[in-house]
């Protein structure tokens, strides 16, 4: 059985990929998903995983350990730097132990207290998987690691995206947008650019409606610049939503500006569902975002140009929207990508 442990109460990047390892692997493996109770709840309920689900009050050591005495797991598949170092400190080679980073923050490139911290939990990892060669090539220390890199990308289906999409919500006036931004409000995703950029479009009408559908540290900061720019009913604030992809293939143009970026499965998903992805090239996001499904901007004028451009000229919007498709069905790896994920179970046991 294999025991995966994450910090997070919510649902974004990190527990999609472990809802669909457990999914795809199901029939040849036994899971446990552990974190904090939260918004994750609920996504697990409604896509039938709840029955795996160790609800803790907050990620310790402790907590990591009565996990371990009372399933007995043969892996631990911890997610993240935090959940990384806790797993290894509070296990000690008790049981084999995989670090998997999805992410690539900017101190994992300094000397800093939390790089040390995993650097000296990697004493007791066995194996470790990276989202990205930029999560690879920015961590300090990669020089220093003894145990196995690999990297893995994420798993990815144009199906399992095409699939969640309810056709009857498509184009709704709940729904629809051109400009959309998935994600969780929080620095790395810089929310406040995507508001900025939205107030140039709809002031100009460019456009007639943005949505954001995410929560954190920004919200109410966002919502405060609604209301100051007069911009109720126009850029909307959806908040935390289990399904993102009614959304998605009710918008026109998918914005993700994100500072950094472990991968960028956000963009995928979106041109999956033909929908032209602009954003920054950092992490991740290089080898997804180019001319050919989208753009790579810099600043709030760039992405207003750009934008404006996709939406006033049909043949180019066509080309990029069958670029995106295209770009999507390129990263369509999930069988593959579990196949190594159980083989690398099997190797650490």
């Amino acid at each position: 059985m294999v025991l995966h442990v994450i910090k997070s109460k919510i649902y974004s990047g990190a527990e999609n990929v472990v809802c669909q390892i457990i999914k795809e692997l199901s029939d040849r493996e036994e899971f446990i998903y552990m974190s904090p109770h939260g918004p994750i709840e609920d996504k697990l309920r409604s896509i039938g995983l709840y029955d795996c689900y160790r609800g803790i009050d907050s990620l310790t050591a402790d907590e990591i350990k009565k996990a371990v005495d009372e399933l007995h797991p043969t892996v631990v598949h911890a997610h993240d730097f935090t959940a990384s170092v806790l797993c290894g400190f509070a296990l000690k080679g008790r049981v084999p132990v995989i670090s998997h980073l999805h992410n690539n923050p900017p101190w994992i490139k300094k000397f800093h207290y939390k790089t040390i911290s995993y650097l000296m939990a990697c004493k007791y990892i066995d194996h470790i998987l990276m989202v990205s060669d930029a999560v690879k090539d920015e961590f300090r220390y990669t020089n220093k690691l003894k145990c196995p890199i690999t990297i893995v990308g994420n798993p990815f289906s144009v199906d399992g995206v095409v699939s969640q999409v309810n056709k009857d919500n498509v184009g709704t006036d709940k729904y629809k947008s051109e400009l959309l931004f998935v994600g969780r409000l929080v620095e790395q995703k810089n929310p406040m650019l995507v508001a900025e950029v939205a107030k140039e479009l709809i002031s100009t009408g460019k456009i007639q409606v943005a949505r954001m559908v995410g929560d954190g540290d920004y919200f109410d900061s966002l919502t405060k610049y609604v209301a100051d720019n007069h911009l109720e009913g126009k850029l909307i604030l959806e908040g935390f939503n289990k399904n993102v992809y009614d959304y998605m293939a009710s918008t026109k143009v998918q914005i993700m500006p994100s500072k950094w970026e472990g991968f960028g499965l956000v963009a995928l998903e979106a041109m999956a569902l033909g929908k032209p992805v602009v954003g920054t090239s950092n992490g991740g996001l290089i080898n997804i975002i180019d001319d050919s499904c989208g753009c790579v901007c810099s600043d709030v004028e760039s992405y207003v140009s750009t934008i404006t451009q996709l939406l006033e000229n049909e043949p180019l919007y066509k080309s990029k929207s069958e670029g995106a498709l295209k770009r999507a069905m390129e990263y369509n790896n999930i069988k593959d990508y579990c196949n190594t994920l159980f083989d690398i179970y099997n190797s650490v046991r």
